[in-house]
């Protein structure tokens, strides 16, 4: 008999060994084809559904849009609620409103800004974004107020860009003071230039 001549059982064992043969064929065409073709499609499947949720939710939300432009309509200059947007007849007016409203606001959360730089104003529709970008150091207890009172402010503000770096030795309570840099950007009627 050649040494490389191999030959295959016959009978049972033959029918046993191609029975092997084949479902370890099976199994391979499993695991490289068809199980990760099923993953695929439920990954789809489950993105699918995630995807008629947000439509649902959008579709929602969409159906409130004219009740809330009625509402900000509604809403005029004499009624005594918050102010939602700065005053000024002009970017560089309502620029200076807004930092000396920022400065304000610093004070009596017991800090001052150190810098505060208008950033290039952006129209959006049928307002300005107008953003300042601040920097300031102060006691952590000082800069969390300012933060606070900012989300609170008249006319609305909206903090972004937050950075915060250590500013030196601790104070006399222990706590070191805290270098802060942020942009707070608000709005104004696109009327005027």
């Amino acid at each position: 008999m050649n040494p490389l001549h191999l030959r295959l059982p016959d009978g049972r064992r033959g029918q046993i060994l191609a029975l092997g043969i084949g479902l370890a064929a099976l199994l391979l065409l499993w695991v490289a084809l068809l199980a990760p073709l099923f993953g695929w499609y439920q990954e789809r499947a489950d993105e699918l559904a995630q995807q008629r949720v947000l439509a649902v939710r959008m579709q929602a939300l969409a159906r409130e849009i004219p009740t809330l432009r009625a509402a900000v309509a509604a809403q005029g200059p004499d009624q005594g609620g918050p102010a939602l947007l700065l005053q000024g007849d002009s970017d560089a007016i309502a620029g200076a409103n807004l930092q000396s409203a920022l400065q304000d606001l610093a004070t009596r959360s017991g800090t001052s800004l150190d810098s505060a730089a208008l950033a290039p104003v952006q129209a959006q529709g049928p307002l300005r974004k107008l953003g300042l970008q601040v920097s300031l150091t102060a006691s952590w207890p000082a800069l969390i107020s300012f933060l606070a009172s900012i989300e609170t402010a008249s006319p609305r503000m909206i903090v972004g860009g937050l950075s915060l770096s250590n500013a030196g030795p601790p104070d006399a309570g222990g706590a070191p003071p805290v270098q802060a840099s942020f942009t707070v950007s608000a709005f104004r009627a696109a009327g005027g230039s």
